[in-house]
């Protein structure tokens, strides 16, 4: 068998070497589209303040060119007779994961302090490729079960846009600090764009007890009933807006009470 000549050898060398740098070229360029189509496809078809015209960073969704979103929240609860507060920032720290903080005041009748909350949110389904908008998230809440190491949340968000609507949908499972207090809970939102600026839905809650053996329960008064349903009101001026909700709230700890719900907050988004 003839040996293949010194220079034959070479260019053979030369063309493996330039195919493989061509090909790894490639697939960097095809990595980076892909990683600036997924920034892309994160982007908000949805009003721009999505995120920010309702109670607490419901929506993970954000826009190309927004890099995180916050909002902050007070106002008055008839079912639990207490002033009700809270703030959530939400940003993004990669293509599709994004990092939650913030506060909100307690739940239980007659008690009002502000404890932190933080947790993750990730992306699994987006409305370009796959029709839907779905989100997965973990939250670690210290006003709920506040004397009793706080809550853990597990939930899941839809959400779809339809022309000038937005629907919105979450599930969420919770426990205590100790395991032996367990919730569920839905809530379904509708914003529509009225213009460009202005924003008006509805946000409805519904959250109740899945059981417990807390035989200290009712001793720290945490509630096993909540509700509420109001309509929103945003009004939207480049990255900020202004909203308000006024609708009716229930609690039942050992009775159950009804109230009228008043929020009025600010938003932005950077």
């Amino acid at each position: 068998m003839r040996a293949i000549p010194r220079f034959a050898a070479r260019r053979l060398s030369l063309g493996c070497l330039v195919a493989a740098t061509v090909f790894t070229v490639g697939m960097a360029e095809s990595v980076a589209q892909e990683i600036e189509l997924s920034r892309e496809e994160v982007r908000v078809e949805t009003p721009a303040a999505a995120s920010q015209v309702l109670p607490g960073a419901l929506s993970a969704e954000l826009g190309a060119d927004t890099h995180a979103v916050g909002s902050g929240w007070a106002g008055y609860d008839g079912a639990t007779r207490n002033p009700v507060a809270s703030a959530t920032a939400e940003a993004w720290i990669g293509p599709r994961l994004s990092l939650m903080a913030g506060f909100g005041s307690t739940t239980q009748p007659g008690d009002v302090r502000l404890r932190a909350e933080g947790g993750v949110r990730l992306m699994v389904l987006d409305q370009q490729r796959h029709g839907i908008n779905a989100t997965v998230g973990f939250l670690y809440r210290q006003d709920r079960f506040a004397d009793e190491e706080g809550t853990l949340e597990f939930s899941a968000m839809l959400g779809r846009r339809f022309g000038p609507t937005l629907a919105l949908v979450r599930l969420l499972y919770a426990q205590d600090g100790e395991g032996d207090d367990l919730e569920g809970e839905i809530r379904a939102a509708v914003v529509r764009d009225i213009t460009s600026a202005l924003h008006v839905g509805v946000d409805a809650r519904a959250r109740t007890s899945l059981g417990s053996s807390d035989p200290h329960r009712m001793e720290h008064a945490n509630p096993t009933f909540e509700l509420s349903v109001a309509p929103v009101l945003a009004y939207t001026v480049g990255r900020w807006s202004v909203m308000s909700e006024v609708g009716a709230s229930a609690q039942k700890v050992d009775q159950l009470r009804k109230g009228v719900l008043v929020l009025g907050g600010f938003g932005a988004a950077f």
